[in-house]
This record gives structure tokens, sequence and C-alpha cells, in this order.
């Protein structure tokens, strides 16, 4: 047997001429593919960078290595595909298969999910870039825009995406689906009215500001800094350290105390002494708890220190103040030194505080 003649064999309907060409191309790109990846990134890097910058090269293949496997992966087999003599039909159980068309389906969609990833991720490194740069300006808007921009460039590549398998691969008439969308707009409307709040909420804080990324809040007893505000919802950083997500028309719906706006962070709350407490010892805890008040360095000049009510177990007295600064570590650290003063302040006059109690008057009967 000739060499041309055993390259000429048939088997499974392949030449091996056929299968050894798509082996050795299947082998050198699973052998090949970090590497490969990692040269194609180095192109497309340079598209996107400017000379003269801080070589970022290596966390751009971070971000889009995978994805380039995935998609060399993809021509490989594409190619493979055209190389094979796929059959055009295959009867199973008397039902005609169109093979060659579905794997050609197949194969195109796979290859326009793994460019459409390709672009998801060097969205993610563009918007990396305008955070940097956002983050030198004094401005806090860029820095809320540069997410919001980069959620919409990704809804618009995944519905161009849709859009070129519809039209590429399926071939359904898009001018047609896109014109049909009207009729059924008002249901569309109907199911998605949620998220269509939530966007229109979006465009809300953008335009009134009621907060920017990297001011701390309140919202609803969240207290937390804001990290990004996106289509659908705000991310808050809470104080310990977990990770909320608020829907928008939530944020613009209901009250929302922006604590960095605000020049001062109230105290209220009550201390309750003991009922057996003197009238002129109260006076005189109430005006040494003023004084202190009047004279810390981190309080405004207008504390209320009064006797409020008759509890069930305690006289209470209400202290009201105001931290001069927004800073939480400092008002904790007011608070601290303040509550120590008035445990002092209680001690020096020989009272102290209550604690629930109960008197119970037995009665002997006859």
């Amino acid at each position: 047997m000739t060499y041309d003649q055993f390259m000429d064999l048939t088997i499974l309907g392949q030449t091996v001429h056929q299968l050894i060409v798509v082996s050795v191309l299947m082998l050198a790109v699973l052998t090949l593919k970090v590497w490969g990846a990692k040269v194609a990134n180095r192109l497309l890097y340079r598209i996107f960078s400017k000379k003269g910058r801080i070589d970022r090269s290596e966390r751009f293949n971070e971000l889009v290595g995978k994805s380039m496997q995935f998609f060399g992966l993809m021509v490989a087999i594409y190619i493979s595909i055209t190389i094979l003599t796929i059959p055009k039909e295959i009867s199973i159980f008397d039902e005609q298969i169109r093979v060659q068309f579905y794997i050609s389906i197949i194969t195109k969609l796979l290859l326009t999910i793994g460019f459409t990833r390709i672009l998801l991720r060097v969205s993610d490194y563009i918007g990396e870039r305008w955070l940097e740069r956002a983050s030198e300006t004094e401005s806090k808007l860029d820095d809320q825009l540069v997410p919001f921009a980069i959620d919409g460039i990704k809804v618009l590549l995944v519905i161009f995406a849709g859009m070129f398998v519809l039209g590429a691969i399926f071939k359904a008439n898009v001018t047609a689906l896109v014109g049909g969308l009207g009729i059924g707009g008002l249901a569309v409307a109907l199911a998605a009215q949620e998220s269509l709040a939530n966007l229109l909420g979006s465009f809300t804080i953008f335009l009134d500001k009621p907060f920017t990324v990297g001011d701390t809040v309140d919202f609803q007893g969240i207290v937390g800094t804001i990290e990004k505000v996106g289509f659908r919802s705000t991310r808050i950083r809470t104080l310990d350290k977990s990770y909320v997500t608020v829907p928008n028309k939530s944020l613009v719906g209901a009250p929302l105390n922006n604590i960095t706006e605000s020049t001062h962070r109230r105290a209220r709350f009550f201390i309750g002494l003991t009922y057996d407490t003197d009238p002129q010892v109260m006076k005189n805890i109430i005006a040494e708890i003023h004084d202190v008040l009047l004279r810390h360095e981190n309080t405004n000049d207008e504390p209320v220190v009064r006797f409020f009510e008759y509890a069930e177990s305690s006289l209470n007295i209400l202290i009201t103040y105001l931290v001069n600064s927004n800073d939480y570590a400092l008002y904790v650290q007011v608070r601290e030194e303040i509550n120590f003063k008035i445990y002092e302040i209680v001690q020096r006059n020989g009272s102290s505080f209550a604690f629930p109690t109960r008197t119970v008057h037995v009665e002997k009967g006859s």
C-alpha cells in the first residue's frame, strides 16, 4: 500500500488524511492554548493601551485569558468541522436528523458566545482603567458614573450578540422582529415593570444625587458606604463589612440619611436612676451632665439634659447632644468619653443606676 493509498483510506466516513490533520490541529490547540491566548491577549492589549502608561498586560491577560482560550478552542473545532466530511442527514428510528445543519448552528453559536465573552472581559478591563483615572479627580460623580457606563456597554454587547445570533445564525428577520415588539410591548412592559422601576430609580439617583459612591448612608437601619450604583441595584458595604444589595426603586422611594453630607451626629438616650434618689441629687446630676456636654470640645452648645419621666423601675433622664463631626470613629469615641463622665457623676453624687425590679407586698389573711 502506497502512502497516498494509506492517506485515502476511509474510517467512519473520514479519510486518514482528514483525521491526522484534525488530530494535529486539536493537539496543538490543547497544548498551546494558554501560550496562544497570552500572545493573542498581548496583541489585543496594545489596541486598548497607550504608550508611556504602566504595563498592565498581566492584568489584561488575567481578565481575558480564559475567554480567549475558550474562543481559540471553538475556532479550532469550527475549522476541524470544515475539514471533516459531515453527513447532511442521518436516519434514526426512521427520523431524518440534519446533522450538518445542527452542528453548524451549535459551532457558530459557541463562536459568538466566546467572542462576546472576550468583549465583556475587555469592558471590565476598560472599566478598571476608567475607575483609576476617576479616583484621581476630586469629583465623586465620575466614580459613580463609570460602573454605570460599563454596565450599559455590557448590556448593549449582549443585545447586539443576541441580534447577531438571530439574524446571522438562525436567519431570522431581525427588522421584522424588532417591529413586532411594538405589538407585544405592553406585555413585555408589564412583565418587566419591576426592572423598569429600578432602571428609572438609577436615573433618578444620577440626576437628583442623593448620594455618590463613597458616601456613608443610613437607609432603613442599613448603615454603610456606597460602593456601586448599577442599573438595577445599589451595593452598600456595611460597618461590619457585609455586602448589601438594595433595589434602586427602594432607595428613591424611602427616606435616606446621607451621613457624609451631614455636619453632626446625634446622640440621644436615657439613663435611669433609682427611685430613692433625692430630688436635689437629681438636680445636681442633671446640672453636672449638662456642664460636661457644654465643655466638651467635640459637642455643640445646645445639649438637652432633662428629668423626662417616671418609668416602671427608674427615674429617667433624657440626654441629647450633637457631635461636631460625621466621622463614625470620632462619634463613638466622644460617646464613650461622655458615658464615663456620666458614670462618674452619678457615683460621685451618691446615686445609682436603676435596673428592672419589682416589689411584692404580701398581706397575711385573717
